[in-house]
């Protein structure tokens, strides 16, 4: 199904129809939509991430859906029900000063890449697909999958923002076992009429036997954003070359916008050039002009990745931005637990002693025996168990990020924030109580470290953050695996896919070269010593019999530690 209209101009033919109606009370309060005093209606045009519903929430608005065409990848007439938390979206509606909420008149689902994982880097958080790097972190959310299970050759479906270095960050995984086509978005270049091919970062796409939509063989030019499909047979993974069923020109952005009153657009900041006030994301350039408002930070914070909202007016081909909202793109503090309060009046609860506060942009999802869809703040009672992701805001509170309702057996024994009340016996993570045993291990970004070493870099007042995964003994959670998280100058994890060659290494490949006892997996030299921990098939072995176990393209696992800038020095690795 391809879109030969821009989702505003098929707004203004469907409003005429669409009764306007509301369908179930939602759990949140109804925004107002926009629209001037008169009752004259205004249309709405807003590219986003859903986080809920009960209708549909995108960019932290709610739109009401019962009237709205929806379309999921290829199919022109697909059900609510196929929308999922994590899935970036368009979105037309129209909406009048009347107190109620914008109606959705056109939603589009359409995935940003598909195929196999060919390298998985679980310390940098980034997988690679088709040549493209996928960053990942704590928001992105897993269906049928998560980044413990992923595997090597695992299809996948991404959905998410591109970054200004022309990867992906991913709000959204899905694994599809049985997909038999593969789809990338992209900029062209390295294009080669002769050869008749292309590069997509490092995808190589022979466009030979293609058929071309919205634009002909001719239009091809380095620079052009376009659409890729092509069949599963027809992907060839050592010479990362995809031959092309059918390429679609994605290059005109401002198309999709028609004639919308509004323009709402939610993803990471690129091309930021100060001096002119200009900056991208996705593929809209917006301008900052005297007028444009910060929410949720200074002006100064405007930067190249850094995840926004921009509210917008178009005048002329010039989008000015009205408004900025700065939004999280990663978790400083992950929680779970069971739910002891609830302050409706202040839209917040608490877990394991800590106070919680929602906004507009919390996400929302409910996996647990009860499996509401429609599950929102208002939904959240005590004694529920959750799990929760959140960031200190600028008003020193902990506003949550992403909420999961889940059942109690189903918590991961996965807790990260500050650390307090360190002793020889255990600590406090993130309201958590947890314990240390004998089989407890401790390391920061320069390795192993002993229970006295860890305790010792807590005497003094320089809050420390960590991680720990461990398992429950009722309440208590006892450690079996503490890392210090590493922070970048900013103070931010750095999830744009930048892996640091310092501290721990563990990702997932094929090897690539064995050479002695250095190996080349993914670019990376492995480096394989006597206290190195190797496994064969589940069984223990020497560095001998490891290497000579493995061959080219053989996938291993790999956990180690980075010496000197330049190679690992494996730890444990698994064939």
């Amino acid at each position: 199904m391809r879109f030969t209209k821009s989702l505003i101009a098929l707004t203004v033919s469907t409003t005429l129809a669409a009764c306007g109606g509301s369908d179930s009370p939602d759990s949140n309060p109804p925004a107002t939509g926009g629209g001037d005093p008169t009752g004259s209606e205004t249309t709405v045009y807003t590219e986003g991430t859903i986080s809920g519903f009960g209708s549909v929430y995108v960019n932290g608005q709610r739109y009401r859906s019962e009237n709205a065409n929806i379309a999921i990848g290829n199919n022109p007439a697909a059900e609510e029900s196929g929308l999922q938390v994590g899935m970036v979206v368009s979105l037309a509606a129209s909406s009048s000063d009347n107190g109620e909420d914008p109606e959705a008149t056109e939603i589009r689902y359409e995935e940003h890449l598909q195929g196999p994982v060919s390298f998985i880097d679980l310390e940098a958080g980034v997988i690679e697909i088709l040549g493209q790097q996928v960053v990942f972190n704590d928001l992105t959310e897993f269906d049928e999958t998560d980044s413990s299970t992923l595997s090597i050759n695992d299809i996948v479906e991404v959905s998410g923002y591109l970054n200004e270095d022309g990867d992906f960050y991913a709000t959204r995984i899905e694994l599809e076992a049985d997909e038999d086509e593969f789809s990338i978005k992209g900029t062209i270049s390295a294009l080669d009429t002769s050869a008749q091919t292309f590069q997509l970062n490092d995808l190589v796409v022979d466009y030979s036997s293609a058929t071309f939509d919205d634009m002909a063989t001719e239009d091809l030019a380095d620079g052009l954003f376009v659409k890729v499909e092509g069949e599963r047979e027809a992907y060839d993974a050592e010479t990362s070359t995809l031959v092309a069923t059918e390429i679609e020109n994605k290059d005109d952005a401002l198309a999709e916008l028609g004639e919308a009153d509004e323009v709402k657009i939610a993803g990471l900041v690129s091309e930021y050039n100060e001096t002119d006030g200009t900056f991208k994301v996705n593929r809209y350039t917006f301008t900052v002009t005297d007028d444009t408002e910060f929410d949720d930070g200074p002006a100064s914070r405007l930067a190249n990745g850094v995840r926004v909202k921009v509210e917008a007016q178009a005048e002329g081909d010039q989008l000015n931005a009205e408004e900025i909202e700065f939004i999280a793109k990663n978790a400083r503090q992950k929680s779970e637990g069971q739910v002891e309060a609830i302050d409706a009046d202040n839209q917040s609860f608490t877990l394991n002693g800590v106070t919680f506060v929602v906004d507009d942009n919390t996400s929302y999802l409910d996996t647990s025996g009860q499996g509401a869809r429609q599950f929102n703040y208002a939904d959240i009672a005590v004694n529920d168990w959750l799990k929760v992701l959140s960031v200190v805001n600028d008003n020193g509170d902990n506003l949550a990020v992403k909420v999961k309702r889940s059942e109690q057996e189903d918590l991961e024994g996965e807790v990260k924030g500050v650390v307090s009340e360190v002793s020889a016996e255990g600590m406090t993570v993130a309201g958590v109580e947890v314990t240390f045993d004998e089989q407890t291990e401790f390391e920061n970004d320069a390795g192993e470290l002993t229970l006295d070493e860890f305790v010792a870099l807590f005497d003094g007042e320089t809050p420390i953050e960590l991680e720990v995964e461990g398992e429950y003994d009722g309440e208590i959670l006892i450690a079996r695996e503490v890392e210090i998280e590493d922070e970048d100058e900013d103070g931010d994890d750095d999830d744009n896919g930048n892996a640091d060659k310092r501290g721990k290494a563990e990702f997932e490949g094929s090897v690539e070269s064995i050479d002695g006892t250095s190996v080349m997996v993914n670019g990376n030299e492995l480096r394989f010593t006597e206290k190195a921990e190797l496994e064969v098939n589940d069984t223990e072995v020497t560095v001998e019999e490891f290497l000579a176990a493995i061959e080219v393209g053989s996938v291993i696992e790999v956990e180690g530690v980075w010496r000197d800038q330049s190679y690992i020095d494996v730890l444990e690795a698994e064939l």
